[in-house]
């Protein structure tokens, strides 16, 4: 792929990929806070995380930001957030570490088929409504944890699984379409 496309002059340092590599650090520090517990803090950092994941996107429309920097960060600032985050969970509030692997299993395996993609097709291929989906309903489930929502863990883990097989499957489909499309 050509870093330059990736790094044009007037679309790396826009509002948008700020706020998408802003959630890089916020998971960090989210992982801190769930670790040690610290539940408004927590709170507060995943409130921050959501806000932003749904600003840069929007800014990144409304202002004619879309960039391939930005459709490499955003997702990337999702994954390293809900992996940091459902680690932290795992050891803090008893999040089972089988939904952990299979949230960061899958994300791992996104990742990997789209550095494949990047370089058969020599450009960043955007998420879809499908990955995005599951993204919102793991935030559910990792925020039922931090909350320690009893009433909403069990059924919020069915919908993970759930959403995370469909929005895998989704995305193994268009993997192979893209890849055979030639």
């Amino acid at each position: 792929m050509n870093l330059r496309r990736v790094f044009e002059k007037e679309k790396v340092w826009t509002y948008s990929n700020l706020l998408s590599l802003s959630r890089l650090f916020i998971g960090m520090f989210l992982f801190y806070g769930i670790s040690r517990r610290q539940l408004l803090f927590s709170f507060s950092l995943a409130l921050l995380a959501v806000i932003t994941d749904f600003a840069d996107g929007y800014l990144a429309r409304k202002r004619n930001e879309i960039s391939e920097l930005g459709k490499i960060l955003d997702p990337l600032g999702d994954k390293v957030t809900v992996a940091l985050s459902a680690i932290a969970l795992h050891y803090a509030y008893g999040l089972p570490l089988w939904i952990v692997l299979l949230i960061v299993g899958r994300d791992i395996l996104i990742l990997i088929g789209s550095v494949i993609l990047i370089g058969k097709l020599q450009n960043v291929v955007a998420s879809e409504m499908p990955g995005k989906i599951a993204v919102t309903i793991i935030a559910g489930l990792l925020l039922a944890y931090l909350l320690e929502w009893h009433f909403a863990k069990q059924i919020l883990l069915y919908l993970t699984v759930l959403a995370v097989f469909v929005s895998f499957f989704f995305y193994v489909l268009r993997f192979f379409k893209m890849i055979f499309k030639e």
